[in-house]
């Protein structure tokens, strides 16, 4: 089953934010400015940090170091939710009222269900912030408020074409048959603009309101990130296993025929 996890969704994260190249200034507070620097001083910098030290100056490293580990803390707890609650919903997916026409089933926008783990209120429950700091806190809830309103957009606006090739040739009516499994990216929604890594940005700076100075950068990254594990997520799923039944076809001496307007439901996305 193709799945979004934690690790990929971090990392990535990280990999965008550290991509933008942004090194802290010098003059941090606390330091000497007439301090008698030397060889033993410095250090080299870690390439894995989000910033860039602004000197090898073992100080400037370790400081930015540490501002770092705090949003890769940030990361880390916002994609752990956001992969749990995602599973939870992945394994309860299902289609209902799928319309078929002989062969040709269409799910119209509404189709796709499961239960509410996406929205942005449970996904917020599920972030482990004991014993953060309420800007931490504050963080989170702007980036999971932010992903669990655009899925909540795109799964309800979701809408797609599937193939039954058990309503093609039918007696009286459609016999239970399953779809030919298609990727969920073979499908479409109003929302998918919603999806992408601007529109996220921006609704995170809504949710979130006066902006810090990383604030940007943190969404912009976290944005990007989410935008991709889901479209590679759409392409790697199957919709399958959507049973189609019912309808009324040609009855008796009449030769099969088409089905017309049998319902497909159920289903899984794999």
């Amino acid at each position: 089953m193709a799945v979004i996890t934690a690790e990929e969704l971090s990392q990535l994260a990280k990999q965008f934010f550290r991509a933008k190249g942004i090194r802290l200034p010098t003059n941090f507070s606390g330091l000497p400015p007439q301090a008698p620097f030397g060889a033993k001083d410095q250090t080299t910098p870690d390439p894995t940090a989000l910033f860039v030290a602004p000197s090898t100056l073992s100080y400037h490293v370790n400081t930015a170091k540490t501002i770092g580990k705090d949003i890769e803390d940030l990361m880390d707890a916002c994609a752990r939710a956001i992969a749990k609650a995602f599973s939870q919903w992945q394994s309860s997916a299902k289609f209902v009222g799928v319309l078929i026409n002989g062969p040709t089933g269409n799910g119209l926008p509404g189709c796709l269900v499961g239960p509410p783990a996406m929205s942005g209120a449970s996904i917020f429950s599920m972030v482990e912030a004991g014993g953060r700091q309420a800007m931490f806190v504050k963080y989170c809830r702007s980036i999971t408020m932010a992903v669990g309103s655009a899925f909540e957009t795109w799964r309800l606006g979701y809408m797609v074409t599937l193939v039954f090739p058990g309503g093609a040739v039918c007696s009286g009516t459609m016999p239970p048959s399953p779809n030919i499994p298609v990727p969920v990216a073979s499908g479409s929604s109003a929302g998918d603009a919603m999806m992408n890594a601007s529109a996220l940005k921006g609704l995170m700076l809504a949710q979130h309101g006066t902006v810090g100075n990383h604030t940007v950068a943190i969404f912009d990254a976290f944005a990007q990130a989410f935008s991709t594990v889901f479209m590679k997520w759409k392409a790697a799923t199957m919709i399958t296993n959507v049973m189609g039944a019912g309808g009324v076809a040609p009855v008796p001496p009449a030769p099969p025929g088409p089905v017309a307007a049998a319902i497909g439901n159920g289903g899984a996305l794999v």
